[in-house]
């Protein structure tokens, strides 16, 4: 099987917890003998779409900008079996950078219309690869997914295979939370095991993954302290990890 994992998190590997839980995925994906090449979109130039339709019109299937993702990351994106969106949830959605990549495959679609399930819809050009999501967040309930997984279920349908969301995730590197960190990087290594071999995530694995860290009692007063900490050394939350105010 051939893996596109696009992590679309704009911090570093110091700092994501998006890549904290992909580098697990694709770990356990790679152990299942996928091939899985791992693109990091704040290292690449994608343009906006402009809405000129170009490529769908004058070079069909040919975006007008010349830039990475025409060049490099929609053929890789059309030519693999399964992609893999992983990026933080921002504004109850998906970050501006995984957004413009999406706005960008606009090329692989055709412009005539046709019914589908009762609805308006364009048909695929040709090949489109199968879909996973993985997302982080800092809130603790899972519900604070829901509109992100309505979004992708309506544009991706069941091409969409399989869904990680881990509420949380800033507490899973805070000193304390080993234990149960560790168990759900385990499980979520699993989980690109079954992805590869089955396709979905099996009930046992998801539970491992979704198990509650912390309350949301416990949290707001553990973050509040260390947001007013932040305030109060006039520092963001890298510059406190680099300058030792708050351990990671």
């Amino acid at each position: 099987m051939k893996v596109l994992a696009i992590n679309s998190s704009p911090r570093g590997k110091d700092q994501s917890k998006t890549e904290l839980l992909l580098d697990s995925l694709v770990e356990g994906m790679r152990s299942a003998n996928a091939e899985v090449e791992v693109v990091h979109l704040r290292a690449k130039k994608i343009n906006y779409c402009i809405g000129c339709f170009t490529c769908w019109t004058k070079t069909p299937g040919i975006c007008v900008h010349k830039d990475d993702m025409s060049r490099e990351l929609l053929p890789k994106f059309l030519e693999s079996d399964l992609a893999v969106f992983a990026t933080p949830l921002y504004y109850f959605g998906v970050s501006a950078q995984l957004k413009t990549f999406m706005d960008r495959t606009l090329p692989a679609i055709e412009p005539i219309i046709i019914e589908r399930d009762g609805k308006a819809s364009h048909p695929l050009r040709g090949r489109h690869p199968l879909m996973v999501a993985l997302s982080v967040a800092g809130f603790p309930e899972n519900s604070i997914f829901d509109q992100m997984s309505s979004h992708l279920k309506y544009i991706y349908k069941e091409a969409l295979v399989a869904e990680i969301y881990r509420p949380a995730a800033e507490t899973m590197v805070q000193p304390g939370f080993e234990k149960v960190c560790a168990d759900i990087l385990d499980a979520i290594k699993q989980a690109g095991v079954e992805i590869v071999q089955n396709f979905k995530i099996s009930d046992d694995t998801m539970k491992r993954i979704k198990q509650p860290i912390i309350d949301l009692k416990t949290m707001s007063e553990f973050a509040n302290i260390m947001w007013q900490t932040y305030i109060d050394a006039g520092v963001t939350p890298k510059e406190a990890i680099e300058k030792n105010i708050i351990k990671k």
